[in-house]
């Protein structure tokens, strides 16, 4: 027989999907970086194969540019994810931790 609270079993479960989230959110932004490497190294390939040597240098440029298009929205998303993970995680250690007494200074 299950003897917890139920707010108890509750938080274990939000405990359990923010750590999943957070896996989730770590997996996505490594794909994400290879993926843009990805796309770089095949736009320089096809532009070398295409144009020769320097068209694997404008190849290269164009591929930076459609991998930061493409990925860099990803990648901000992820980054302010974790930001705002930083302020959650900061937020329970404060809530967690008793503020000191605040003393009021005398005016007399």
């Amino acid at each position: 027989m299950d003897t917890a609270w139920p707010h108890d079993r509750d938080r274990g479960k939000k405990i359990l999907g923010e750590e999943l989230n957070r896996s989730l959110v770590n997996t996505l932004s490594a794909i994400n970086a290879i993926l843009a490497v990805g796309i770089i190294l095949i736009f320089a390939f096809g532009g070398g194969v295409l144009l020769g040597s320097s068209g694997g240098l404008i190849g290269l440029a164009l591929g930076f540019i459609v991998a930061a298009i493409l990925c860099g929205g990803l990648a901000a998303l992820c980054l302010i994810e974790k930001h705002l993970r930083f302020i959650a995680d900061d937020t329970r250690k404060r809530q967690k931790s008793p503020s000191p007494a605040r003393v009021e200074p005398s005016i007399r």
